[in-house]
């Protein structure tokens, strides 16, 4: 839903902090949101252990906006994090499968991946893949908003790499 997108785009760029929200293969695809959110020097949260993620949503306020993934949509860390988040009126967006899941109805905004991969999987691929794609979309989508002070942000974090 593209304006779902472009509402979720802009209450990031609004937001004072982005906490991100999530546990195992989801978290590992937050982590790569949480880098291009450095790269263009927007405030933003991630931890790695949930008691951490527990206390960035207890001490999250309405001026905050949490990004919550979610592949299952039934995970309780993260379920219990949304709840604190919803005690403080942070606005949350779900990147979750479109299934009527716990996830999906505690979020303001949801942004749905593909829901083609089995629960009882050995690994996250696709689900790994569609959250990727949603992640890339909402940093190009923030970081065209402000296009002329990304590209002067992008510049002066740009790390360059050691040559051989």
């Amino acid at each position: 839903d593209v304006e779902t997108l472009r509402e979720c785009v802009k209450i990031m760029n609004d937001a004072r902090n982005i906490i991100l929200v999530g546990m195992g293969a989801s978290l590992v695809t937050l982590r790569d949101l949480y880098l291009k959110l450095l790269r263009i020097s927007k405030p933003c949260t991630i931890n790695e252990d949930w008691h951490s993620q527990l206390l960035s949503c207890k001490n999250s306020s309405a001026e905050d906006v949490a990004i919550v993934c979610s592949y299952s949509g039934n995970t309780t860390e993260v379920i219990t994090c949304m709840n604190a988040l919803k005690e403080n009126l942070t606005q949350i967006i779900a990147i979750t499968r479109c299934v009527d899941t716990p996830v999906s109805k505690l979020a303001d905004y949801k942004l749905y991946t593909t829901e083609n991969e089995s629960l009882l999987r050995t690994a996250a691929m696709s689900s790994r893949i569609s959250q990727l794609n949603i992640i890339d979309i909402l940093y190009t989508a923030l970081g065209t908003m402000n296009y002329d002070e990304t590209i002067k942000v992008l510049h002066r974090t740009y790390i360059e790499k050691p040559k051989n």
